[in-house]
Parts: C-alpha cells; sequence; structure tokens
C-alpha cells in the first residue's frame, strides 16, 4: 500500500477553508434568529397568507392617514382602514405552528389550515359578531378548519397574547 503524501496548504487555501466553515456553521441559526429572507418555510407560509387573504378579502396594509373633517370644521389626518393582512403576517412570523396546534391520533395539520384560522382569528378580533365566515365555506371545508380546531388555536392565540409572547398592542 502506498502511502500518501502530506499536502501542505498555502496560507489562501487555509483562509478559504476556515471561511467555509464559518459560512457553514452561520447557515444554521436558531428558528427564533432567522430572518424571512433565510428561513424558506417562513416565505412559504407567507405566500399561503396571501391566497387565504385574498379568499377572505382581509383588508390590506397598515392603516393610511386619511384627511377627514371633523364636526368643529377642522381637517385631522385619522387612520382609515384595517392592516389585518400585516397583522396576520406578524402572528406568523412569531409564532410555532407546531405549538399552536398539534397533530396525532388521527388528528390531521397542515399550514394552510393552521394559517385560515390564524385569518379567521384577526378578522373576529376587528368584529367579534362577525357571522359571514361559516364553517360550510368551500375553502374553510377544503383547508379543514373546524369549530374544534379554530377554538382551539384561537384559545392558544389568546394565551400568547396574555403572557405577552405576542406583542398585543399591535394585535
Amino acid at each position: 500500500m502506498k502511502k500518501r503524501k502530506h499536502i501542505f496548504l498555502d496560507d489562501r487555501a487555509k483562509i478559504d477553508r476556515l471561511a467555509n466553515k464559518i459560512k457553514k456553521y452561520e447557515k444554521f441559526k436558531p428558528y427564533d434568529q432567522k430572518t424571512a429572507d433565510e428561513d424558506f418555510r417562513l416565505n412559504e407560509k407567507l405566500a399561503q397568507l396571501s391566497v387565504v387573504a385574498s379568499n377572505f378579502m382581509m383588508t390590506g396594509h397598515s392603516p393610511t392617514l386619511v384627511l377627514t373633517k371633523r364636526e368643529e370644521g377642522d381637517e385631522v389626518l385619522l387612520p382609515a382602514g384595517g392592516g389585518q393582512k400585516d397583522r396576520a403576517r406578524e402572528i406568523i412570523s412569531k409564532i410555532d405552528f407546531r405549538k399552536l396546534y398539534r397533530g396525532g391520533k388521527g388528528r390531521k395539520t397542515d399550514p394552510l389550515m393552521i394559517i385560515t384560522a390564524i385569518c379567521m382569528y384577526v378578522m373576529r378580533q376587528d368584529n367579534p359578531r362577525r357571522g359571514d365566515i361559516k364553517y360550510s365555506n368551500d375553502f374553510i371545508r377544503n383547508v379543514g378548519v373546524t369549530k374544534e380546531i379554530y377554538k382551539h388555536i384561537s384559545q392558544k392565540l389568546d394565551s400568547y397574547i396574555k403572557s405577552g409572547n405576542l406583542m398585543s398592542s399591535s394585535i
């Protein structure tokens, strides 16, 4: 058996190897430290959010300031519009879906189902008496959201807001 010659690395090769190792270990960050650009799952969830939001006709981005006449006669900039999609986006980016709703024992979990329940939660926060979101709706039935699943997810979201894990000022 022929012995292999030891190859000495020049300085440039050593630097390149170290740089590659640093890149490798920087790539794996904890879930809460990843930004939206680094986490492809989050991008996937936000794409599904746009599908659900267009299906429910949720209000778009943050409220815009509009010149509004008051009773006194002066015009003031007051917020108009909802921002439901932005609030849902914030919840989705901050919360871990596995803690929100777990599968097992015949329960099926799907990110689209959880995102739909989150969107329903955000819309019902704006208008608690909202009766036009029916569980018999074709989209909701096909996604798999039932009254029990929605109740479970909304209770978890309420507890997250009360504990302060989600910023309650923006939700």
